[in-house]
């Protein structure tokens, strides 16, 4: 079985290569290296991914083969998939290199044991949520990720004084890194390939319960923090969940979805302009800028909404129906829940969900009481019932991600 070395070459210069990498070079007999990785001689070919991955297949190079990757080789690499695909054919060893990330918080003088740690180069990925949540934040950018679209959209979102430190050219003479707020960087062009640390001092912690009392509401109904508990429970959000919030109300059960989806979006739809402004304060209060308040009804609404993983429905003005069928049409497999204070909406929510097929059909009676003060005693004061209809839509699920390499 022939050999194959994936070896880390740190930054880009070569004064980054480990020595243990210099000894897997000396007796490589070919080496493969992808286009967009930097330095390390700019006479050697640079492949497209897919061309590199059918080089390996062919696998009939000499006896032993070095694939250079920039950084580390465990660190968001195209080692991932060649360990998993080509382990058959190769006998793999990896060598790990510098990661830009090791290397930027170093000439930062920042450690990073305690940051998020994400990459947007060629993929998604909400940075306004990460930041929302994250005190400290690297980030490795490039294609529509740049750090100029990075800053905009942590200034767009309400993010824009958070401090952002750019690295560009990392470890070569050109080296550059600058640091501003993002609302000032919004405006200046960097290198697609750079590394960016935000700080965010004012960063809320995302699992902190919050109370009734934590919550701005005037008059506008509120739904109780025991039955948001149990609703977020059944709905079951993930970080990086696109979720609905319909008929947000005050936003409460949209700022504890917010949090819950501290790597996603979560859009509160509301009708009323003052339960609006207050979903709005709310989400300032409570640091929830992954929250997007939409004035509008629902299904209408939704429309130009991307597909939801999840959906609460708190009201809906009569329409509950419509919204489901919606909401389904959008994912069929997405999980919906919803609360209702009557008999007749209770029935509506359960041959609805049966009529659109829905599996997992549950519906929970959460009655609650609370203790009051009376005179030298406490009693307790029953709260209004109220129902929890869960279910899961039949549907298939989204194809998987692509790889992080890819």
């Amino acid at each position: 079985m022939n050999k194959l070395y994936i070896i880390g070459f740190g930054p880009g210069e070569e004064n980054q290569v480990t020595e243990c990498a210099e000894q897997a070079l000396s007796v490589s007999e070919r080496l493969l290296c992808l286009k967009r990785s930097a330095g390390f001689g700019d006479d050697l070919r640079r492949w497209n991914l897919p061309e590199l991955l059918e080089e390996l297949k062919a696998n009939t190079a000499p006896a032993t083969t070095a694939l250079l990757v920039s950084g580390d080789c465990g660190f968001y690499s195209i080692a991932k998939t060649v360990v998993r695909d080509y382990s058959q054919l190769y006998d793999i060893e990896l060598i790990p290199g510098i990661s830009s990330i090791q290397y930027f918080s170093a000439r930062l003088k920042v450690a990073y044991d305690d940051a998020k740690i994400v990459s947007l180069h060629g993929r998604s990925g909400n940075i306004v949520a990460q930041v929302a949540y994250q005190k400290k934040l690297f980030a490795l950018t490039g294609g529509q990720n740049s750090v100029r679209h990075i800053c905009q959209e942590l200034f767009k979102h309400g993010l824009g004084n958070v401090l952002v430190s750019v690295g560009e050219r990392l470890s070569y003479a050109q080296e550059r890194i600058t640091k501003g707020s993002a609302a000032e960087l919004s405006a200046h062009d960097f290198d697609e390939l750079s590394v960016v640390y935000i700080e965010n001092p004012k960063a809320k912690d995302p699992y902190l319960p919050l109370k009734d009392s934590d919550f701005l509401r005037n008059d506008v109904p509120m739904t109780k923090e025991e039955v948001r508990w149990v609703s977020l429970a059944k709905l079951g959000v993930c970080p990086g969940d696109t979720v609905y919030d319909i008929g947000a109300g005050t936003g409460s059960v949209s700022v504890e979805l917010a949090r819950a989806a501290s790597e996603g979006c979560v859009y509160a739809i509301e009708s009323k302009a003052e339960a609006c402004a207050l979903a709005q304060a709310n989400l300032k209060r409570h640091g929830a800028f992954n929250l997007r308040v939409i004035k509008g009804l629902a299904p209408e609404a939704l429309a130009d909404l991307p597909a939801p993983d999840k959906a609460f429905i708190g009201g809906s003005s009569g329409r509950f129906d419509q919204i489901v069928e919606t909401v389904l049409e959008k994912n069929p497999a997405a999980r919906i829940v919803a609360n209702a204070v009557t008999l007749q909406t209770l029935h509506e929510a359960m041959e609805c969900f049966a009529k659109n097929c829905m599996t997992e059909i549950e519906a929970v009676c959460l009655n609650v009481a609370r203790s009051k003060k009376a005179g030298g005693y406490d009693m307790m004061v029953a709260q209004n019932p109220v129902y929890i209809i869960s279910a899961l839509g039949c549907g298939a699920d989204f194809p998987p991600p692509p790889d992080d390499e890819a």
